[in-house]
């Protein structure tokens, strides 16, 4: 950024890094706008306040406090983290943070007089407002030290102490610090009022001793939990890279860091690390999906049923459910899929298709498998949600009332619902099932009122 240039200070370009800075910050508040109606079910689900009252009460250990919300939302831990505040970006100004413009500046105006000097003066006024502005809602981000900021004032804001106190996650910790921000903030309190003594003497010393404890427990906090090391930030480039490239070996991955990274690393340590990322390796090429599927395990099945599997019944009114996949990261899919359910039967490379291309099922066949499967899917399915309905009003029926009367006639009814249902957007095919099953779809899609899920509920509860 060039500030003077023949002699003159161009304050109107600073001025519109300034308001640039603003323009970051107003897209982040429209950002937040755009999950306001989620939040609005926080609101409920936690009474008449709102979360940030409920959440600034809350200092144990954060992943707690994430199942808390979970729990009560009814939705998976990643959707629960967008509650927990982030740390904002850091405003940067020609490459470069503020204080280190500002000391620049500051240098500059040395050497200027008159009003070109005032003009920077105001110039530099606006820098630090906004980098004030930054350093308190950096701060206002830990929402379990919020109630507890007029004690921890007392020791003097520093980015690197903010970013030290966001990165704590455990309770005692947290617990501690809360304990010793409320002892300066009293001891501050007290001594105001109390002329210069003995009991003055103490608080003093309280305040100087919880203040050296607090410095200790953020000197306690390494830096490389606020700065990456080279084996860290390789290991950021390795997942980024696999990430938007699934099925690269490791001297591809190896070829695509930058010349600083790929001088310190080789494709043999590249490997190792994709190991400890848990990285599935298929034919020698790597496929990031653990994770994936680890961050929320029944979503993301309940996502393939949707879009690449199905929920049927076969002629005999036996219930099934599947997922299908096709080449090197399907297989790799599945075979951590099926690690992480511990049920199913895989069957990989099958042939189909004149190009012979390899397919890969992953079919649930035990009424025990697929009862499991569908309590845990069926809040996040969204096409099949229908025939996951009737599959676990089938399984029931089977399972406990399959000598009744009524058990064999509405079985008859769920399996042609299902045709129905999977057949029903199909014009030319979902004639022919139609036909080949005898489905009048005017009248089978009014067996939905046969539903005997309550007549099962009060037959159970004896109340029947």
């Amino acid at each position: 950024m060039v500030l003077i240039l023949k002699q003159e200070l161009d304050v109107e370009e600073l001025e519109r890094d300034v308001q640039e800075i603003k323009r970051i910050e107003q897209e982040k508040e429209m950002l937040d706008e755009s999950v306001k109606p989620t939040k609005e079910k926080i609101k409920e689900a936690f009474g008449k306040s709102n979360v940030s009252k409920w959440i600034i009460t809350q200092y144990g250990d954060e992943v707690e406090i994430l199942k808390e919300i979970s729990k009560t939302l009814k939705i998976n831990l990643s959707e629960a983290s967008d509650y927990i505040n982030q740390l904002p970006i850091e405003p940067i100004v020609a490459e470069k943070n503020i204080p280190d413009l500002v000391k620049e500046l500051r240098g500059m105006r040395r050497k200027l007089k008159g009003d070109s000097k005032i003009q920077l003066s105001k110039g530099i006024d606006y820098l630090i407002t906004a980098y004030e502005d930054y350093v308190q809602k950096s701060l206002d981000s830990i929402y379990w030290l919020k109630p507890y900021q007029s004690g921890f004032s007392r020791l003097g804001y520093s980015p690197s102490h903010i970013q030290k106190l966001h990165n704590i996650k455990d309770g005692e910790t947290r617990s501690r610090i809360i304990e010793l921000c409320c002892k300066m903030w009293e001891s501050d309190l007290e001594k105001k009022s109390l002329d210069y003594g003995t009991e003055y003497s103490n608080h003093c010393n309280i305040l100087t001793d919880s203040k050296k404890e607090l410095r200790k427990i953020l000197k306690g906090i390494p830096h490389q939990s606020i700065r990456k090391s080279k084996k860290e930030m390789i290991e950021k480039s390795v997942k980024e890279i696999l990430c938007n490239n699934q099925g690269l070996s490791s001297n591809e991955i190896h070829s695509r860091l930058t010349d600083g990274q790929s001088k310190i690393s080789t494709p043999q340590s590249i490997s190792k690390m994709l190991m400890k990322l848990d990285a599935t390796k298929v034919d020698n090429e790597y496929y990031l999906v653990k994770p994936l599927i680890k961050k929320d395990l029944y979503s993301y099945v309940a996502g393939f049923i949707d879009s690449d599997g199905f929920i049927t019944m076969d002629s005999t009114t036996a219930p099934r459910v599947g997922m299908i996949a096709t080449g090197k990261r399907g297989k790799a899919f599945f075979q951590e899929l099926e690690s992480e359910l511990k049920c199913g039967r895989l069957h990989l490379d099958q042939k189909v298709g004149e190009n012979n291309r390899s397919q890969h099922r992953l079919n649930f066949y035990s009424q025990s498998d697929i009862g499991t499967i569908l309590d845990k899917c069926l809040p996040h399915l969204r096409m099949k949600k229908a025939q996951g309905k009737l599959i676990q009003e089938a399984i029931r029926i089977k399972k406990f009332h399959k000598k009744t009367d009524w058990a064999k006639p509405r079985l008859q009814e769920i399996f042609k619902l299902i045709k129905y249902e999977n057949w029903k957007d199909s014009r030319g095919q979902g004639a022919k099932e139609f036909q080949k099953y005898d489905i009048d779809p005017e009248v089978v899609v009014k067996y939905h009122d046969n539903c005997k899920m309550q007549l099962m509920d009060s037959i159970e509860s004896g109340v029947v």
